[in-house]
């Protein structure tokens, strides 16, 4: 993980205590707005990728992300009543429609009738055999407002748990731009799980897009009403050139001092060791020996002419 977990926190921190001042300024003057809003990570890669999904990447988050007040739309392939009553036993409250393809090309045709549907919802799920058939049944506007549908497997033998799974998951479809948005929480949840959802919709979202971490320039996270903080920026690839020739040179300095060390050390041990050792006794050479006592002799007979004199 390239993130700064202490950066990320520290940013969504922020971001928390903005909305919270907002929230109380806009109680003050409009009762009826709750205040919460979303929050949204958002990622620019440096290229974008050739070919395009039309369908949006599941990014697996450790909690459930989509809970109450949140409203989910389950898009299934045929309206049968029993397998429709099947899917409304089972007690997930955040799915409050459940439609078939049908439905989206008689009842929800008309413009004003799809733009409501979207409207209503926060999150679409849809029936994994039918995905790929669904972009054009659905239209523009799902693109548009980055909605398309997350698959999920509805002939699973666990039915709740494969519905669980996929509301324990944000969703990034690429952008036709660089930059891409991808929700991971709302103003209302703890600061702890945001940071949370944040660091695993990245790591999820790193395998899908190409050159994984090489392809990402930065890393923001904001709200809907807040600039965005950035919480991960890539150098550009001069100042990685640079910062290569300036490590290779410092590899080389410190190879240099430490050869130099080495040698200052090899030299004081070498001088500890010649001075260790004991002096070995000049001795005087037969020649010096005589020439002295000649001397001595020479000395005692001019002193004895003197005494004479």
């Amino acid at each position: 993980m390239y993130l700064n977990h202490d950066l990320v926190t520290k940013a969504v921190s922020s971001l928390l205590t903005h909305a919270e001042k907002k929230e109380e300024n806009t109680n003050a003057t409009n009762l009826l707005d709750t205040g919460v809003e979303s929050m949204q990570m958002i990622v620019t890669v440096k290229k974008i990728s050739a070919k395009m999904r039309k369908m949006p990447y599941r990014l697996p988050l450790r909690q459930r992300l989509y809970e109450e007040p949140c409203s989910v739309c389950l898009i299934i392939k045929n309206h049968d009543e029993e397998h429709v009553e099947k899917l409304k036993n089972l007690g997930i409250s955040v799915i409050k429609e459940i439609v078939s393809a049908k439905d989206m090309k008689t009842k929800y045709h008309s413009f004003e009738a799809r733009r409501a549907l979207l409207k209503a919802h926060d999150l679409f799920l849809t029936d994994d055999r039918i995905i790929n058939s669904l972009p054009k049944i659905l239209g523009g506007k799902f693109y548009q407002k980055n909605k398309l549908p997350g698959s999920v497997n509805l002939k699973a033998k666990d039915l709740k748990k494969s519905i669980e799974d996929a509301l324990k998951c944000t969703y990034f479809r690429a952008a036709r731009g660089t930059c891409n948005a991808i929700w991971v929480g709302t103003t209302d949840m703890p600061a702890k799980r945001l940071v949370e959802n944040v660091e695993d919709a990245l790591e999820a979202l790193v395998k899908h897009i190409p050159n994984n971490w090489d392809n990402i320039q930065t890393v923001g996270i904001k709200t809907g009403s807040s600039l965005m903080l950035p919480v991960y920026n890539a150098l550009p690839e001069a100042a990685k050139s640079i910062k290569s020739k300036n490590a290779e040179e410092e590899n080389k300095d410190e190879d240099m001092a430490d050869d130099k060390e080495k040698k200052s050390k090899k030299e004081k041990r070498k001088s500890k060791n010649d001075s260790t050792e004991p002096k070995k006794k000049s001795r005087k050479s037969p020649l010096s020996r005589e020439k002295s006592e000649k001397l001595v002799k020479a000395h005692a007979e001019n002193r004895a002419k003197a005494v004479s004199a």
